[in-house]
This record gives C-alpha cells, sequence and structure tokens, in this order.
C-alpha cells in the first residue's frame, strides 16, 4: 500500500471545504467565483469526491486498550479509534485501496505517533488552545450549514465529541507551526508558483499576478510550512522512544 502521510491540519481543511462548498455567501461575482474555483481546482488537483467508506465493528478497539506509548505517554483506544475512522477516510477519499486492514493499522498508529509527538513538542513550546477557540471554530462550521456539517462528520465517521478533540489538535498544530516556522513568500516563489499555475491552465485565462498575489503568498507559505512540518517530524521521530502494544 502506498504511504499515506497525513498532517492534522489537512483532514481539518478538507471539512471546511466540505463545509462551504454550497454555502458561499461572500459576495463575489459568480465569474469571480467560478475563475477562483478553476485556479484552485487545478492547484490542488483534487478528484471528485467518493462515496463514504464502510466500517466494521471489528476494526476498532476497545475504548480503554493500550495502543502505543509515546516518550512515556501512553495512547489508548479512543485516540486510535478516531484516527482511525480519519485514515481509513483520508485513505479512501484519496482513491487509495483501504481493503489491507493491518497496512490501515500501521498507517493509524503511525498517524497517531506523528500526532502525539507534535503535540507535546507544543505543549513544550507553550502552545494552548481554549475552549472558546474550539468553539468558535465549530460555531462557524455549524454556520456555514449544520446539515453539510454533519455529513462530513458522518463521511468521516466521527461523532462531534471526536471531530472537537481533533479540531483541539489541529489548532493547537497550526499555531506550533506559526510560532516555530519561519514560511514568508518571497517575490521569486510567488513568481515561480504563479508560472506553475499558469501552465496548469493552460489555455484557460487566468488573473493578472498582482490581483492574485495575496492568495499566491498564502499557498507558498502553506507549502513551506508542510515542508517545515514534514522535516520536524522526521526529526522528532528520530529522537523518540516508541512502543507498539496492538
Amino acid at each position: 500500500m502506498k504511504k499515506l502521510t497525513l498532517s492534522i491540519f489537512m483532514i481539518i481543511t478538507m471539512l471546511f471545504a466540505a463545509c462551504s462548498n454550497d454555502d458561499n455567501e461572500n459576495g463575489e461575482g459568480e465569474e469571480e467565483q467560478a475563475q477562483q474555483q478553476e485556479q484552485e481546482d487545478a492547484a490542488q488537483q483534487q478528484p471528485q469526491e467518493p462515496e463514504p467508506v464502510e466500517f466494521s465493528d471489528d476494526e476498532f478497539v476497545d475504548s480503554d486498550e493500550g495502543v502505543v506509548v509515546v516518550n512515556g505517554e501512553e495512547l489508548q483506544g479512543d485516540d486510535y479509534n478516531t484516527a482511525y475512522s480519519l485514515v481509513k477516510s483520508m485513505m479512501h477519499q484519496a482513491g487509495q485501496d483501504v481493503s489491507d486492514l493491518e497496512a490501515l493499522q500501521d498507517e493509524t498508529i503511525n498517524f497517531l505517533v506523528e500526532q502525539e509527538l507534535v503535540m507535546q513538542e507544543a505543549n513544550d513550546e507553550g502552545v494552548e488552545v481554549t475552549d472558546e477557540e474550539v468553539q468558535e471554530e465549530i460555531d462557524t462550521l455549524k454556520a456555514n450549514g449544520e446539515e453539510q456539517y454533519q455529513a462530513s462528520l458522518e463521511q468521516l465517521n466521527l461523532n462531534e465529541e471526536q471531530f472537537e478533540q481533533q479540531l483541539r489538535y489541529n489548532l493547537a498544530t497550526v499555531h506550533y507551526m506559526e510560532e516555530a516556522f519561519d514560511t514568508e513568500a518571497t517575490d521569486e516563489e510567488v513568481e515561480e508558483m504563479y508560472d506553475e499555475l499558469s501552465a496548469q491552465m493552460g489555455d484557460q485565462q487566468m488573473q493578472d499576478l498582482d490581483e492574485m498575489r495575496d492568495q499566491l503568498e498564502q499557498m507558498v507559505e502553506q507549502n513551506k510550512q508542510q515542508e517545515a512540518y514534514a522535516d520536524k517530524v522526521d526529526e522528532l521521530r528520530e529522537s523518540a522512544d516508541v512502543e507498539e502494544l496492538l
């Protein structure tokens, strides 16, 4: 099975996109929205979302069963079951084979270890996420469409409590990345991103570079954050004490 690296914020980004897909009320004209959507689609190259994947009870573990110990911190079944749902759902969304349950278990443990290592690092750096911040994000998602929000949770096989915990992890990771990584986009990098998008768009008309500059800067900074995140995870793994219990 192809290795799937899941960064935490990408999971929540997918849910944000799903919730706001049919409820865009930002005042942009239809033509501008269509053009922006074409550019984002070309940049992200995301396939159409498949139907939700099925789960069976024997794919999950008891809530209090030890799963993996990371630097002395034991993660249990509750953590594993949430992560397993996310991993299997995301792999299915990406068009990957999810029939090999042993491989899915390995991917889930890898995901849990990565998440715990980053959270331990964030805690060491004093990163905090308040209940109010989590609730504000949830309220925003629900305001974009309660039905779509619930459908997205169902697609990820998560209840609201599981999603809230995962959102808390996500916010802590984002805060940590913003503080730990210098990802300012240079003019040269923005121009390179524009050229790449232009090549992907082919004969389709694009906005001028200056009109897209803010969006391009965000894309460049996100790419640099993801690269820095991956490097940091590799660094943390090299010195980590990890014991798998399953």
